[in-house]
């Protein structure tokens, strides 16, 4: 059996999330520290704030990070 079109793509859309080693890093670093800004997580992690920026919009499309207002 197949699954739902809307389910495949979900399950799409979380698989090519979770295939940059960077995004698994990303969520990684959140998993282990808790909520953080992308400025945080541009301290912890070798990459700028601005590419993980863009890496935590792509994770949020997959629905695995959701953003906070300050």
């Amino acid at each position: 059996t197949s699954m739902p079109a809307d389910i495949e793509a979900i399950a799409e859309q979380v698989f090519a999330a979770l295939a940059d080693p960077t995004r698994r890093a990303i969520l990684a670093a959140l998993a282990s520290g808790g909520p953080a800004t992308a400025t945080d997580l541009a301290a912890r992690l070798p990459i700028t704030r601005q590419a993980i920026a863009k890496h935590l919009a792509l994770l949020g499309e997959a629905g695995l990070v959701t953003p906070q207002s300050a």
